[in-house]
């Protein structure tokens, strides 16, 4: 961008399974401006997933640029709405319950703990937040647990992934490591049970480790993690 700074994040490791994170995106970030013509729509309307975070709903223009994005995309399967809240992202929590809300009808996958969920769809509870989500017409609702492990629904099944028991060295990138994995193993042709429990190895071992980019793991090594576990991949 020719005159928008790059943004930055500050994130505190207290405590470390839960870091806490402080933005610089002002005045406005880069990703924030992007425009419906920047954006190549033969991509987002063939591309095999397409994966939207909330924090491009919380402004304009990238508002209008997600939506026209999802409107072109049709609710091709595998369009995933990760409702990834950041209240420095927002006016107020009331605005992003009524802008992510308002999304959940263009997607089929909806991904996020219980916090973003009651943002989201006005539930906390991780059932009452999946029959939300799922009444909002997704096809797999993904509802993150923490310790307790993922609830992963659809209109005919619903399971608990139990969590994978690891020694927490530091919780940044664990989301993005589920998120990475979770797309790997879809592509892969497993099912939504299946593809949960592997992204949720792979977020347990970056968990386990210090760093974020760096830290995220192979194939390998995730099926090494849930072979330990006992998982049944």
């Amino acid at each position: 961008h020719p005159t928008l700074q790059t943004p930055i994040v500050v994130a505190v490791m207290d405590p470390p399974e839960d870091p806490q994170f402080v933005f610089y995106r002002a005045p406005w970030a880069p990703d924030s401006t992007i425009l419906p013509e920047e954006v190549d729509m033969d991509v987002v309307r063939t591309v095999p997933i397409l994966w939207i975070s909330a924090g491009a709903l919380a402004v304009e223009p990238s508002r209008g640029t997600t939506r026209t994005m999802l409107a072109e995309r049709g609710r091709r399967r595998h369009t995933i709405l990760d409702l990834d809240y950041r209240p420095s992202f927002w006016e107020s929590e009331d605005e992003a319950r009524r802008e992510i809300g308002a999304t959940i009808d263009a997607v089929t996958v909806a991904v996020g703990n219980r916090t973003e969920c009651e943002v989201a769809v006005g539930e906390s509870d991780p059932e009452a937040a999946a029959d939300a989500l799922l009444a909002g017409g997704v096809e797999i609702a993904v509802v993150k647990k923490g310790a307790e492990g993922v609830l992963v629904a659809s209109a005919d099944e619903r399971r608990v992934i139990p969590p994978v028991r690891v020694g927490v060295v530091c919780g940044l990138g664990a989301g993005d490591a589920f998120g990475g994995a979770l797309c790997h193993a879809l592509l892969a042709g497993m099912s939504p049970f299946e593809a949960v429990e592997f992204a949720n190895a792979a977020g347990a071992l970056v968990a386990s480790r210090l760093l974020c980019a760096d830290a995220m793991p192979t194939e390998g090594e995730v099926r090494d993690v849930m072979e330990a576990a006992g998982a049944r991949l």
